[in-house]
């Protein structure tokens, strides 16, 4: 996993000194580093981006981690943010059509619950990539669909 601490990677080390870290309460922290103590309070943390915000002795630091997942899949350009061009849904596996919630015309949000997929016995949400206007469906409901079917495609706000 890399570190990095106001967009610069930080390099793993040993501390020679024995580290403690004390929660003091749910943002605030004592970090006593050999005879040298910091207190830090977190400004924010957003877990799911693995980044965080913190306030250590009158500096503001931005932290981040990225792990060689995180790192491959921003090569291959398959960032969540980068959705935008999305303009149709495949079948991501074969399977039955057990519901279409959407229809042409209608405006859907990034995470709405699109088309109901039964694929081995278990059903399957489809849900919306991006914010955008459904331009036509081509199931219907009780068709089986093989994988990379187009469902949907829409065009964007």
């Amino acid at each position: 996993m890399k570190h990095f601490v106001n967009q610069k990677e930080t390099i793993e080390f040993n501390l020679d000194d024995k580290l403690e870290i004390e929660q003091l309460n749910s943002r605030e922290y004592r970090i006593r580093i050999g005879s040298k103590v910091f207190r830090a309070h977190m400004i924010s943390s957003n877990t799911k981006e693995k980044n965080s915000s913190w306030w250590i002795d009158g500096s503001t630091y931005s932290v981040s981690s990225k792990t060689d997942l995180d790192e491959l899949i921003r090569k291959l350009g398959m960032e969540e943010n980068n959705q935008r061009g999305v303009n149709q849904i495949t079948a991501p596996m074969p399977g039955l059509v057990l519901d279409v919630k959407c229809s042409k015309g209608d405006s859907v949000n990034k995470g709405d619950n699109l088309i109901v997929l039964e694929a081995m016995k278990m059903e399957n949400i489809i849900k919306s990539p991006v914010d955008g206007i459904i331009n036509s469906v081509s199931i219907k409901k009780g068709q089986t669909v093989e994988k990379n079917t187009l469902l949907i495609s829409f065009k964007q706000d």
